[in-house]
């Protein structure tokens, strides 16, 4: 049996459930054949089922980096837009690459928009990508046909602007949209050319706001004929709860179910103004909320009521949506700050830490690629496995007392990541990304972004006022017209 094709370790964890066993030996292929007793020295390690990040953008080039700093989410989005035209290979790369080396082998990656034709030649990108590193993406095919500057009619976000910058934005910012059935074509065309062990596709309605009830409905009907998931946001803000509240009288989560688009193939993200009766709804049809902690912090979206998702009966995930705590793409941290922001205080007990190893591995697995053979790692089983080294984050602890859960929970980062496997594959080892030169990556990205900073240091003028005028148009109200035309 090839030295790869097992794993030894002092720990184990089967599952987010399950009690840790000791000084166990895994040997696999694709799937995982056997769990055995290890009778020599096995390494201060403890296996687990890898880390799923349940949202993300796969942003290989870090918005900061290219002047997008931490803004109100209204504000922020615009920003991005400024993302100069760098490889797609290359920021697909990097992301899936940095996700890898902290322990992520599942992530759903929401695409940016894009006209259809350059959408196509970026999914072949992120699957060469995905296929390099050794990771299960579902790309999901982002989808969205109104509102193209702010929530509400165009006009009515123009004006806003100084009559001097309106004739520039709109030039800049409108971009034409493809009919529903030209873009629901592109996905078809996505799914029948790149799905691959490694590289599922989901439809993504981006969210509410931008989709008509002709695209929510066209994707409703599509993923109850043929099965595809769907994964969108919902609630991310609270200028998003107010034009909700305004253009869906009857409750915006009820009209969701009304046309049809609740249902356990649904995966929502963000819902941080979720209230307690709409998580009630998502929990009656099976629908999946991925939180995303870091992210609505630094976008000053607010806290997720968590403890009301779960106790509605919700299944939640965990994603960094891009915008982990400090730009590293750190699962294991932002498992951490989700569980001591969200867990109650004092003596009440509405969470446990298991709760959320449970969101951070197989609730997000769940929403990129069901499993339908068998869960975490058992035999029969894909061998998709996480090795953690407990050695660092041990090392001041008293032998007898160490509780491997404990120090997952309270120490672990990425750079304890000692193995990650995905289908029987090694895909990271001894701190590097087998499949790829991750550093070369990220050095020609630095390049790329490089020569293309004058044009960038150029746009930076209009959008400035562009943001000015946005933050106009939401602090005087003018998202709660209730427009859904």
């Amino acid at each position: 049996m090839a030295p790869d094709s097992e794993l030894r370790a002092a720990w184990l964890l089967p599952s987010a459930y399950a009690k840790p066993e000791t000084n166990r030996r895994i040997r696999f292929n694709e799937r995982i054949l056997s769990i055995e007793d290890e009778q020599g020295a096995a390494p201060n390690w403890l296996l687990m089922p890898p880390l799923a990040n349940g949202h993300d953008h796969g942003r290989g080039l870090r918005p900061i980096a290219y002047g997008a700093a931490d803004a109100p989410v209204e504000c922020w989005v615009p920003a991005t837009y400024a993302m100069p035209p760098v490889d797609p290979y290359l920021v697909a790369a990097a992301a899936l690459g940095r996700m890898a080396l902290s322990g992520i082998g599942h992530i759903v990656q929401c695409h940016l928009w894009r006209p259809p034709e350059i959408l196509l030649q970026e999914a072949h990108a992120v699957r060469k990508a995905a296929e390099d590193v050794g990771v299960r993406v579902a790309f999901v095919v982002p989808l969205r046909d109104r509102h193209r500057l702010a929530y509400g009619a165009d006009d009515d976000v123009l004006a806003c602007m100084q009559p001097d910058a309106r004739q520039h934005v709109a030039e800049r910012f409108l971009r034409s949209i493809p009919p529903i059935d030209e873009q629901l074509a592109v996905a078809d065309d996505i799914a029948a050319q790149c799905t691959s062990a490694l590289f599922s596709v989901q439809l993504g309605p981006i969210g509410v706001e931008w989709c008509s009830d002709a695209l929510l409905e066209a994707v409703a009907a599509r993923s109850l004929q043929d099965g595809p998931r769907v994964h969108m946001h919902l609630l991310e803000s609270r200028y998003q709860r107010e034009w909700a509240d305004a253009a869906f009288p009857g409750g915006i989560v009820q009209h969701l179910a009304e046309i049809g688009l609740l249902s356990p193939r649904l995966a929502v993200a963000h819902g941080v103004w979720l209230r307690p009766q709409e998580c009630a709804l998502l929990a009656q049809h099976g629908v999946t909320v991925s939180v995303n902690t870091s992210s609505n912090l630094r976008l000053r979206s607010g806290i997720a009521q968590l403890r009301d998702v779960h106790a509605s009966g919700v299944r939640f995930a965990l994603g960094l949506d891009a915008l982990g705590l400090d730009d590293d793409d750190d699962m294991l941290r932002e498992m951490r700050l989700a569980r001591l922001l969200h867990c109650a205080t004092g003596f009440e007990e509405t969470m446990a830490p298991a709760d959320f190893l449970a969101a951070g591995t197989a609730h997000g697995t769940a929403v990129i690629c069901p499993e339908p053979t068998g869960e975490g790692i058992s035999p029969g089983a894909r061998a998709d496995i996480l090795a953690v080294d407990l050695s660092r984050i041990t090392a001041d602890m008293a032998h007898g007392l160490i509780d491997p859960l404990t120090v997952i929970h309270a120490r672990a980062t990425a750079r304890d990541v000692a193995r990650l496997v995905i289908g029987g594959r090694t895909i990271v080892a001894e701190g590097r990304v087998l499949g790829l030169d991750l550093s070369a990556i990220e050095r020609e990205l630095a390049a790329q972004l490089a020569a293309a900073a004058p044009s960038l240091a150029e746009g930076r003028p209009l959008l400035l006022r562009f943001q000015e005028g946005l933050r106009r148009f939401y602090l005087e109200g003018r998202h709660k017209a209730g427009s859904r035309a």
